[in-house]
């Protein structure tokens, strides 16, 4: 179908001419004037008529982007970071539903938003940590912020590509199994170069060589009823594909310990039992106040001097995510067993945690169908896209409210002995009244979240529930203090603080994000194989920064040893206007294209 639109001019023209042909006109000045002020109106009408078809395409695309859409690009996602938690009880498990705020997230900021950070996994904490770092003859003290400062440096020409860790724990005899290390390069450009080389490194205790996992440590992975059609569901949830992203995002950065490792006090040194540390040990051993558990560490050859002088080592880092957590009491019986969720400003929803009422029966979400026989369910409505309808919780309650009204006089008028059923719409109006008249005078602002139990029960529920800011929360700093919300006993850190800077909150997609999206997902159906799917993926990463994408066929230097000259597909980007972090976003596409595509593809992104 052709995509051309005819200007109104060129209407009329042919008009005429057909005019002509059909008369057997010669001249057009001998058409009559009436007959050609009708085609005149009749242009300017079809001419109208063929923008509101244009206009008609562009409300059902976006109409459809609306409904159709996934959760997973629809909503708001919350922001992510690495924070540091130093618990105040040894072998402490992280709680995820116990979290952090941070007071003053932005300097000279006067919002007045609560920056509440909770773990997304559950891990073990230690009454520990390193202590001092050893690289190429130079040793550091590791700070209680993480930063190193060096003690004692010895003149070497020699570089190489190891370096030693001391740990110390309040508790020296242990077994070392499931211990997370998170590795980072905090000021390296490309880092995700070197984190992927990482896996390639060597780890070794007393010389013997660990066996190390990538990833972190996570507690209670296996679940009872893990293959039940609940379980299924449940890992859906839009906050627990958030949790999961957040996990995969930071993965390449940490290392655990898979495989027992029992270690005793007499194994704690001053210094690394070893011949080639690049130390004279009887030249520091007499300043050292403390004996550690070392361990060694030999990286790629790719490690050089710089970016081994930049490593950032720690244990007791834990990803957590900008989420809020509600709880909620509430009797529905008067209610028809309607729960809304509300938020806060600037909040949007996450997901559902638990419902439970205060026989403390757990009720489970139904998911859009109900098993036979299945008891204590509620159903959770997001507003009215859902039914595929534009109007709003206002709208059906006055149209229910003249549904009734109509049925009471039929009532009335009809038949006899009715006065139950009479007085019972009378009462169901007069509610009905009252909710619309209390969200008239809030404007009609509706809450787009709701419970709806399977009956309403004369009980008392409590939900909780998540929400999050979404991008109001990227770009917390390094070293901004989390204050444990929880107090007193319940109370398991001693002091905590982000390592990362908070990043990958999103708002809710805006019009032209949505079409974008729904474009790349019709499309591309989550691959990238043609040039058409790299143009609409990029598209729909960045709608908001990316004006159009331009794809070109390159040859760079390979990457890995002896690869030589590779072909490379070089994805050039037209920004709207000046992008500020152009390193991030080319960072972040790169990574995208990469995941998506086959392991063919080599891809370099510019930004014009």
């Amino acid at each position: 179908m052709s995509n051309h639109r005819e200007k109104k001019e060129e209407l009329k023209e042919k008009m005429i001419r057909t005019a002509l042909h059909f008369w057997n006109i010669k001249n057009v000045d001998n058409l009559d004037p009436l007959v050609r002020l009708l085609i005149e109106a009749l242009s300017e009408q079809l001419y109208l008529l063929s923008n509101e078809m244009l206009d008609l395409e562009n409300r059902v695309m976006q109409r459809l982007s609306e409904v159709l859409l996934p959760e997973s690009v629809s909503k708001a996602k919350p922001a992510h970071a690495i924070a540091y938690i130093e618990p105040k009880w040894e072998d402490t498990e992280t709680n995820t539903e116990k979290g952090f705020f941070s007071k003053i997230p932005f300097l000279g900021s006067e919002d007045q938003h609560q920056y509440t950070f909770f773990p997304v996994c559950k891990t073990l904490l230690y009454q520990g940590g390193i202590k001092k770092v050893i690289f190429n003859g130079d040793v550091y003290e590791i700070q209680k912020d993480l930063t190193k400062r060096m003690i004692y440096t010895t003149p070497s020409e020699k570089k190489e590509n190891k370096i030693w860790i001391g740990l110390t724990f309040d508790n020296p005899v242990r077994d070392m199994n499931n211990l997370s290390f998170f590795v980072n390069f905090p000021n390296t450009i490309k880092k995700d170069e070197y984190l992927k080389a990482l896996q390639y490194a060597q780890w070794r205790y007393k010389g013997e060589k660990l066996h190390m996992k990538n990833g972190i440590y996570l507690k209670n992975q296996q679940v009872v009823g893990e293959n039940t059609l609940d379980y299924f569901f449940e890992n859906q949830e839009f906050s627990v594909r958030m949790d999961s992203q957040a996990l995969e995002y930071y993965a390449p950065h940490y290392f655990t310990i898979e495989q027992s490792l029992g270690v005793y006090k007499e194994d704690y040194s001053y210094m690394p039992i070893s011949d080639n540390i690049g130390i004279e040990q009887e030249n520091i051993s007499k300043d050292a106040t403390e004996k550690l558990l070392w361990l060694e560490i030999i990286f790629p050859e790719q490690f050089n001097y710089e970016i081994l002088e930049n490593i950032q080592i720690t244990i007791n880092a834990v990803p957590v995510a900008n989420k809020r957590l509600h709880s909620i009491q509430k009797n529905t019986y008067k209610d028809w067993g309607i729960i809304p969720l509300e938020m806060g400003v600037g909040e949007s929803f996450l997901g559902m945690l638990s419902v439970y009422d205060d026989k403390n029966q757990l009720y489970t979400r139904s998911h859009g169908f109900k098993i036979e026989n299945a008891q204590n369910t509620y159903t959770l409505r997001q507003g009215g896209s859902e039914s595929f309808d534009n109007r709003n919780a206002h709208d059906f309650l006055v149209r229910l409210e003249n549904l009734l009204e109509d049925e009471g006089s039929f009532f009335i008028m009809g038949k006899k002995n009715e006065d139950a059923t009479i007085n019972l719409i009378k009462s169901a109006i007069k509610q009905i009244h009252l909710q619309t008249s209390s969200m008239e005078k809030n404007n009609n602002a509706e809450h787009l979240h709701y419970i709806f139990l399977d009956e309403a029960y004369q009980t008392n529920f409590f939900v909780k529930y998540w929400t999050t800011l979404g991008n109001l929360a990227n770009g917390i700093r390094v070293n901004t203090p989390l204050s444990p919300q929880t107090l007193g006993e319940h109370n398991y850190i001693e002091h905590s603080f982000l390592v990362t800077p908070s990043v990958g909150g999103t708002t809710t997609p805006s019009e032209r994000e949505r079409i974008a999206q729904f474009k790349y997902l019709l499309n591309g159906r989550g691959r990238i194989v043609t040039n058409h799917d790299i143009k609409t993926f990029c598209l729909a990463e960045f709608p908001d920064l990316i004006a159009d994408v331009r794809i070109q066929h390159g040859v760079s230097i390979g990457a890995l040893p002896q690869q030589g000259l590779i072909r490379t597909i070089d994805v050039h980007l037209m920004p709207i206007s000046t992008i500020e972090d152009k390193s991030s976003v080319i960072e972040h596409l790169h990574k995208q294209l990469i995941k998506y595509s086959p392991m063919t593809f080599y891809y370099r992104v510019f930004i014009d």
